[in-house]
């Protein structure tokens, strides 16, 4: 794909900077995967919640992680029960998305539209109807594991990378037959090929960036990009630090993610890339510092855990503001900012 030189996202002209407000505003735009928005809600910043930042950044539609590791049902029906509170509270700014149509009222309406989705398929233990009951009460994206092994398969960081498991597969059938996405973000390289194969609808990587520039272990490889791409299927492209860097411990900023997305764009095409920030301002310094930074060591501290310039939710235009520093046309942009989400959904919500 032909593009502009490597201007920053910084440099734009004013002609350049209005049309980056202008596709912004006008666009449907999707995040993959944010913050929590309540339990724990992020704290205000300048006098202005999460929502509210949310709403003001553009964001129409976001996705919510509402289990995680080795979480059990239990912990997603809590965490659903504080979202219905959300809902109940605050229907002038919040809304649940279900459905398509869900996702269009969010837009028109100006309210921020919150999709429940899960980072771990522990979620059923051995009971495999319990996707439908998941299901019921709203989930519509799912990952199989998160970084670790579990039943359904082998996470990122398991270094034997046995793949899917026969009750994975099962799983994913039922995933199908729900309409539930199957995201394979945290999943082990083997795992995420053979679900990927398995799979009757397209799958995505809700939070992800190419392995070939950012060597981050939760990244992905060409392969699994192109497999996944080859079905149908979208990646989000990630500024979160350990996935956005090229140096192990420099911080990246948002030019050197938009080397990420050109890469993608160059491999995959435009229809099978979008967004997933995986910025979760929920978190406080001790909370971060005593759970992700133990757990996973990385050279990153909190205060850098983002890329520079896309360290929060109110800095989402940055992304498009670099997007058009690249030379991408409005409707390539419009598909990455959240049109190559919906049409995803529309593909595996249809159950």
């Amino acid at each position: 794909m032909k593009r502009a030189t490597a201007q920053s996202y910084r440099d734009l002209s004013e002609e350049q900077e209005r049309r980056a407000q202008k596709l912004q505003r006008s666009s449907l735009v999707i995040d993959a995967i944010g913050s929590s928005v309540v339990s724990p809600e992020p704290p205000i910043k300048q006098g202005k919640s999460y929502v509210d930042r949310a709403l003001e950044a553009g964001v129409n539609v976001l996705n919510v992680t509402l289990a995680a590791h080795a979480d059990g049902l239990d912990r997603f029906l809590d965490q659903a029960a504080d979202y219905f509170d959300l809902f109940d509270a605050r229907p002038e700014s919040t809304m649940h998305v279900e459905t398509i149509a869900h996702i269009t009222k969010a837009q028109e309406s100006g309210k921020l539209g919150i999709i429940f989705g899960v980072q771990t398929g522990s979620i059923v233990g051995t009971d495999m109807y319990l996707w439908t009951i998941a299901h019921k009460i709203g989930c519509r994206m799912a990952q199989l594991t998160y970084n670790e092994r579990n039943l359904l398969g082998d996470g990122c960081l398991e270094p034997e990378n046995r793949g899917l498991t026969s009750y994975g597969r099962q799983s994913i059938q039922e995933m199908n037959r729900l309409g539930i996405c199957l995201d394979l973000s945290h999943a082990g390289e083997r795992t995420s090929l053979d679900a990927t194969a398995s799979s009757a609808k397209p799958v995505m990587y809700s939070h992800a960036d190419p392995k070939a520039i950012g060597p981050g272990k939760r990244n992905i490889t060409d392969e699994q990009m192109k497999e996944m791409a080859a079905r149908g299927g979208v990646m989000g492209l990630s500024p979160h630090s350990m996935l956005s860097h090229k140096v192990p411990g420099v911080r990246a900023n948002v030019d050197d993610l938009m080397d990420m997305f050109d890469y993608a764009i160059d491999l995959i095409g435009i229809d099978h890339v979008a967004i997933g920030s995986d910025i979760f301002e929920s978190f406080t310094k001790l909370s971060w510092e005593t759970t992700t930074k133990r757990w996973y060591p990385s050279g990153f501290l909190w205060e850098t855990m983002a890329a520079e310039g896309f360290s929060g939710i109110s800095e989402w235009p940055n992304v498009t503001r670099g997007l058009v520093a690249r030379g991408y046309k409005d409707e390539d942009i419009a598909k990455v900012l959240g049109g190559n989400w919906l049409r995803l959904f529309k593909e595996v919500w249809a159950s």
